[in-house]
């Protein structure tokens, strides 16, 4: 009887021991499902952003009331720093910073570039020819009959420049009277089921915010990328050759807003329609945009013959995955981003570079113009 015991007693821990481990199994897998992506993106406390009621503290907005959703600033407030220039970590939440509002320009700033030069200048006041001009409380000094490039919109459907509200009509109630960093990033949401904050991701989805809350006006379409972790911070001297940086999405051949709207170029041309047009009777009249980079005389040389992925001057992909840190002419694609930063830069026209001071045969660069336009550079 003792050794039936002795085998009872063996089997019953034998038993115990599996059922805890698989109760561990399960519980380890429950872990990974509700602590993955389904993760809000901002975390901390609630007052960081929102304030309950506009008397107690709240700013006014631009029509005298407070901001929507109970924010207790509006956009621009909330990712200013006058410590930092790339990004903020307030209350444990990660916060970019797109306007540095120190008194001399940034040395480090994202991957959108900043404001500080379209707010602040070079000591010169607000230079509205080196980025958006998002401050609705300032006309944009550059633009006086709409966005350059016209829309490809219908006549007097899209709001004139970001400076001011479109009071024209014609808008669905969720796009009417957006303008400001709402122009272009127009359903924000802060905390959608995205990637946790300050981890990078793909996003491809409405649920996700699409990448970094570009939208189109009717919320079905928006745009497709990788989101880089820390916004790229470092600009501009990231080597290249890295794999830390965002993944655009090209789409060739597209034909402003009408087509697939889910690459960087498209977004643009909701507002710059016309500069997607890049042929006119079988000859360039511009330079191209979500087109691909062939692989054959100077550009094959792309990067200075390394083919080296670039921050300096990214390129689309037809299938946004995780960023690697090469190009490949032949697939991927020169975009509206390849020259230009969204939110501002040092030089005219929002550049990555300074084209004024650009030389063909000029040294041996291979950033800029001469990245994929090689042989200009011959030395």
């Amino acid at each position: 009887m003792k050794g039936v015991h002795a085998f009872e007693n063996t089997t019953f821990f034998l038993v115990k021991k599996i059922l805890l481990s698989i109760s561990i199994a399960v519980m380890a897998a429950l872990i990974a499902i509700f602590s993955g992506p389904a993760m809000a993106k901002v975390t901390g406390a609630c007052e960081n952003c929102h304030t309950m009621h506009d008397s107690q503290g709240g700013t006014a907005g631009p029509s005298g009331v407070g901001y929507e959703s109970l924010l207790a600033k509006e956009c621009v407030e909330c990712h200013s720093s006058s410590e930092s220039s790339t990004y903020d970590n307030r209350g444990g939440c990660l916060v970019p910073i797109v306007l540095y509002t120190g008194n001399s320009a940034p040395i480090k700033y994202l991957a959108g570039g900043n404001f500080w030069w379209v707010k602040e200048g070079e000591g010169m006041g607000n230079d509205d020819s080196k980025g958006h001009n998002v401050f609705f409380w300032e006309d944009d000094a550059e633009l006086s009959e709409g966005a350059p490039g016209g829309s490809s919109c219908s006549a007097n459907s899209c709001h004139a420049n970001l400076s001011r509200p479109d009071d024209s009509g014609g808008w669905d109630e969720g796009f009417k009277g957006r303008y400001g960093c709402l122009g272009c990033h127009l359903y924000v949401k802060h905390h959608a089921g995205d990637h946790p904050n300050g981890e990078g991701g793909l996003v491809t989805t409405a649920e996700q915010g699409w990448y970094r809350f570009l939208a189109r006006h009717t919320n079905n379409n928006g745009v497709w990328g990788y989101e880089d972790d820390d916004w790229e911070a470092g600009h501009p001297d990231l080597p290249q050759g890295t794999t830390g940086h965002n993944e655009y999405r090209g789409a060739e051949g597209l034909s402003g807003l009408e087509g697939d709207a889910r690459s960087t170029t498209g977004f643009c041309t909701g507002c710059h329609g016309d500069f997607h047009a890049q042929k006119s009777d079988g000859k360039w009249i511009r330079h191209p945009s979500d087109a691909v980079i062939p692989d054959k005389r100077e550009y094959a040389g792309l990067g200075g013959g390394s083919r080296l992925y670039d921050p300096l001057s990214p390129v689309a992909k037809a299938t946004v995955d995780t960023p690697d840190g090469t190009v490949t002419p032949g697939a991927d694609m020169v975009m509206c981003l390849s020259c230009h930063r969204p939110h501002g830069s040092p030089y005219p026209d929002l550049l990555r570079w300074d084209y004024r001071a650009t030389e063909a045969q000029g040294g041996g660069e291979d950033n800029g113009c001469v990245y994929c336009h090689t042989q200009k550079n011959n030395v």
